[in-house]
């Protein structure tokens, strides 16, 4: 029932999957956007705030964590309990109400390169696409105030938003979070990511083989929003963020695990 539950708030609140993905929407929009964007998600964040709330005080299942996926990958509702699995599977019991809770935000979001790409194969496989515009728009749109002033802290992103997000100064440093020798057994995208697929994490649990391979993992740095939510528990909320980061970084395959035989991917139990 509780996940029957939580599958249900992310089709209505978190999942707003496209399928083959969506073109970019009129010019005159766009240039009001890129101009005007900041203003919009500044006037828009106080009603964000109240839906946010709202959705918080009525859920009573409270996550321990908030990860938000967005670039091109559609995830399928199996897929998106796996991931939700993956995760609930490394965090602690942050909260203290005797469960371990993921809340999974997912943006698909499709780039005019990435766009043209299905394009053409689909031209050379015969077969006919539609991208929807709009909601490809409207999907940048709700990322950009997912990062501005949302809940998401842990992120899994295509490489194009994810600078996007990083030449603002938007991500920790990697090493303000591991030491010299941890992070010389990992592979970085750049010093404020990580590149997602050369981890164990996620090799091991197959809801994310169709992540693309360049895909960051990257964690944002404190809001500057948090003091309309409460500095020192947005403090303390984040620090248990980085503990989960660290876990998810720090992930080791189980004893006699060989990954080209088992294929594991389900849920390991941790809810």
């Amino acid at each position: 029932m509780r996940e029957d539950k939580e599958r249900e708030e992310d089709e209505k609140l978190g999942y707003r999957g496209m399928g083959a993905g969506a073109e970019r929407a009129g010019t005159k929009w766009e240039n009001f956007w890129y101009y005007n964007k900041w203003k919009v998600i500044i006037a828009a964040f106080f009603s964000v705030i109240i839906i946010v709330c709202v959705v918080q005080f009525v859920n009573k299942d409270s996550p321990d964590i908030f990860v938000m996926y967005s670039g091109p990958t559609y995830f399928s509702a199996g897929d998106v309990d796996g991931v939700r699995a993956a995760f609930r599977s490394v965090v602690d019991d942050y909260n203290n109400d005797g469960e371990r809770g993921a809340s999974l935000m997912i943006l698909t979001y499709l780039s005019d390169e990435q766009i043209a790409e299905r394009t053409e194969l689909a031209e050379q496989e015969s077969i006919e696409i539609y991208f929807d515009r709009q909601a490809n728009q409207q999907n940048l749109k709700q990322f950009d105030m997912e990062i501005f002033g949302g809940e998401s802290v842990i992120c899994l992103l295509d490489p194009a938003l994810y600078e996007r997000v990083r030449e603002a100064g938007g991500f920790m440093r990697m090493d303000d979070i591991f030491t010299e020798d941890e992070l010389s057994e990992l592979e970085l995208y750049d010093p404020c990511g990580i590149k997602f697929k050369t981890l164990p994490f996620a090799e091991y649990y197959t809801a994310f083989s169709g992540v693309p391979d360049d895909t960051v993992l990257c964690i944002r740095k404190v809001s500057t929003m948090s003091v309309f939510k409460g500095k020192k528990k947005y403090e303390k909320l984040h620090e248990q963020h980085v503990d989960a980061f660290r876990r998810i970084v720090g992930f080791e395959f189980p004893e006699g695990h060989v990954p080209a035989e088992d294929g594991i991917g389900t849920d390991t139990g941790a809810r």
